[in-house]
């Protein structure tokens, strides 16, 4: 049975809340290194490294569209114009099954200042027979668990269906790696592949969001192909969350605490007799509107049972006065 909790910090305050998106920027400012910046406070800059077996200088590039609805980009908004690194790394040469993995590149990400643990992600794409291995560093300089990293993965896609059908990934949860769409299901048994001789996909894809907080984050990426060189996209994107004190009012009355299956949304004074309608909006952590809700009365019941355990914001406006409490969801 889920419970609600209301976590009342600002019940005093009304805000003025508005969500928005964005993607990184990289600069290159070395050999295959560089540094990645936002221009809000949502996610902190980072630093960036890549090395191994690269075919050539990392690529900063921007003209890629995703064209599927996938929900990276219902998130973050569309990635044309957006930067990513292009890492490709050089073939791997004939091999066979239990041949160790000779051709392969680490990008680590290192952030300045660790990361939130929620409203923000990352996507990789152009997973053709690659395997790209992931793991991260948390804020206690521990190595988070591949369990872990199994819990941020949102979605595998493809982003450019239109060209000659769906091609996915393959997750392997028991490493926190993905393998290309084409690599055949008895050939990914991690690091003891049959190399050579695979179909590449289009754009197959796969869009995380960490639950936690990180210092960095590292992505092993490994050449399965023998004939030429191969590579992946690095898009990195987070969540603006921007709020405004703008005076002190009475709050919204979020009740009962705890709940099970809704919540009561009882209405400071000043709104009977000055406004007419309302609306009350709870969103995701992700800044996603989950349910929203016109109404005239001051008393309004919310049906909750279909919402997801977690942390939820929600708004409620009266007139131009905007109400932001903050929900647990247990």
């Amino acid at each position: 049975m889920k419970k609600i909790v209301l976590i009342s910090t600002f019940a005093f305050v009304i805000f003025s809340v508005s969500w928005a998106q964005e993607y990184a920027n990289f600069n290159l400012t070395g050999e295959h290194q560089g540094i990645g910046f936002f221009t809000n406070t949502a996610l902190s800059d980072f630093t960036w490294q890549a090395s191994g077996t690269l075919a050539q200088e990392v690529q900063i590039l921007d003209d890629e569209v995703f064209d599927d609805g996938n929900e990276f980009e219902n998130i973050f908004g569309q990635a044309d114009n957006a930067e990513n690194l292009r890492l490709q790394i050089i073939p791997n040469g004939s091999g066979t099954a239990g041949q160790a993995i000779l051709s392969k590149a680490r990008l680590t990400i290192s952030f300045d200042q660790i990361t939130p643990n929620e409203g923000w992600g990352f996507c990789v794409v152009d997973i053709d027979v690659e395997n790209c291995l992931f793991s991260a560093i948390d804020e206690y300089d521990n190595e988070v668990s591949a369990e872990d990293i199994n819990d941020w993965l949102i979605e595998l896609f493809d982003t450019d269906t239109y060209e000659d059908g769906i091609n996915l990934p393959k997750w392997d949860a028991s490493h926190a790696a993905l393998l290309g769409s084409d690599t055949p299901e008895d050939y990914v048994i991690y690091n003891n592949i049959v190399i050579g001789g695979l179909d590449d996909s289009e754009a197959a894809a796969a869009f995380f969001m960490p639950n936690m907080r990180l210092k960095s984050l590292i992505i092993d990426y490994e050449s399965l192909q023998e004939n030429y060189s191969t590579s992946y996209h690095f898009y990195i994107a987070s969540l603006q969350s921007s709020v405004i004190i703008e005076k002190s009012k009475p709050s919204i009355a979020i009740y009962p605490n705890p709940a099970s299956t809704y919540i009561n949304i009882k209405l400071p004074y000043i709104s009977a007799s000055q406004f007419s309608q309302k609306q009350f909006i709870i969103y995701n952590p992700c800044g996603k509107i989950v349910s929203q809700i016109n109404f005239i009365e001051d008393h309004l019941i919310v049906d909750i049972a279909h919402l997801r355990d977690g942390v939820y914001y929600t708004k409620t406006i009266i007139g131009e006065n905007h109400f932001v409490q903050k929900l647990i969801i247990l």
